[in-house]
């Protein structure tokens, strides 16, 4: 590929995955209460990067945000995650391809933090103790 890709115009999710994402923003409880859409589909992406869980996209109807509300720090997560999983710069050009792996990446980063979230133990804590070891190293 020469030229560069524009990429989607919307950073879409399935369907079943919008009610996870609201839950996690929207309930006090949640350790990512009031962070925005973008903030955690960023961090589920990573996450699910970082645990292994790209997960194919079964439909992708639900638009969670656009993707011009993405920081440009936010973005460059992001490419990094398709150049590391790809372990091929060349990627770069393509951003539809950077966003349909970060989006598998969220669609299964979602659902362990979910599932997480959901069960009897303390996320925050585990995520806190996670955030500091990687800080540290």
């Amino acid at each position: 590929m020469t030229e560069e890709s524009s990429g989607p115009r919307d950073i879409r999710v399935p369907e079943a995955k919008q009610p996870m994402f609201k839950e996690l923003t929207e309930n006090s409880d949640s350790p990512f209460f009031e962070e925005t859409m973008t903030d955690l589909f960023v961090y589920a992406a990573s996450y699910g990067y970082n645990r292994g869980l790209r997960t194919e996209l079964e439909d992708s109807k639900h638009a969670l945000f656009q993707r011009a509300s993405l920081s440009e720090s936010q973005v460059w997560i992001l490419k990094s995650l398709a150049v590391k999983e790809t372990e091929d710069p060349t990627i770069l050009k393509d951003q539809a391809k950077i966003f349909e792996i970060a989006r598998e990446f969220a669609n299964g980063g979602i659902d362990q933090l979910y599932t997480e979230y959901t069960g009897p133990n303390n996320m925050f804590s585990q995520h806190s103790k996670s955030i500091i070891k990687l800080s540290d190293s």
